[in-house]
């Protein structure tokens, strides 16, 4: 028996080598606790004080993308909607404070891009993306 248990653990293990496990969302979910209010007022200031912890956040995203191979679909629907609200809140700290998101067009020179929803500059894997995107 156990031999049984161990052979398949290692069965387990060998399986489960190079599949991404999908992130954690935790930080993410407390940071939207603490800065965004019931009526979905975002504090700016509030994600700014936390910007270690957003980092880490984003980069744990950019580091793990989705494996259609191993993720559920709701595991993946929750990774690029997480994403994408996430890189939004970073991309508005960076320019903060502005009245819209469309004003980042006005602080900065864009190249190559249409408007601010244009801008890759969400990194996962090996890819840029685009709000857009």
């Amino acid at each position: 028996m156990k031999n049984l248990i161990t052979l398949l653990a290692l069965f387990t293990s060998i399986l489960s080598f190079g599949q991404s496990k999908a992130p954690y969302h935790e930080i993410w979910n407390s940071l939207l606790k603490k800065h965004v209010s019931v009526q979905g007022k975002v504090n700016y200031k509030g994600f700014i004080s936390d910007s270690v912890q957003l980092n880490k956040y984003l980069k744990n995203l950019s580091e793990n993308k989705p494996d259609e191979m191993s993720w559920s679909t709701n595991e993946q629907k929750a990774y690029w909607i997480n994403a994408y609200n996430a890189f939004t809140v970073k991309l508005i700290t960076q320019y903060y404070p502005i009245k819209s998101i469309n004003d980042i067009g006005g602080k900065i020179k864009i190249p190559n891009e249409k408007t601010v929803w244009d801008i890759k500059f969400i990194k996962i894997g090996t890819n840029n993306f685009s709000l857009n995107d």
